[in-house]
């Protein structure tokens, strides 16, 4: 994880995927925090696994998130959710925006959708 100013990671953000495509994953978690991880490991992926061992498809799916990190598992859902305090281009891909972390976002998601 390399953490600093928003504005120099977007460029390293580039510099590296470039440099590192088919080796690692490059993405930011915050605008503040440029991640580095294996080929194929992300929540996405993670969450196939995961649907597959219980015997539930994506459709079957809520993925909440609010980082850079949580847009392929946003999209991969049934129901994509976004935080209100996510970036704006982590709201863009979210087929609903809950309240914010500070708000119990996800309490508004549960009693919406599950209850």
């Amino acid at each position: 994880m390399i953490v600093g100013d928003p504005s120099r990671l977007v460029v390293l953000e580039k510099e590296m995927f470039d440099q590192l495509k088919g080796r690692m994953e490059v993405y930011r978690s915050e605008s503040y925090f440029l991640e580095l991880v294996p080929k194929g490991i992300d929540k996405a992926a993670s969450l196939k696994i995961l649907l597959s061992d219980i015997g539930l498809s994506t459709d079957e799916m809520i993925a909440c998130g609010d980082g850079f990190n949580d847009i392929p598992m946003i999209k991969l859902a049934g129901m994509g959710v976004a935080m209100a305090n996510a970036q704006p281009e982590v709201r863009e891909h979210a087929d609903f925006i809950t309240l914010s972390n500070d708000e119990d976002g996800i309490a508004q998601v549960v009693k919406k959708y599950l209850l």
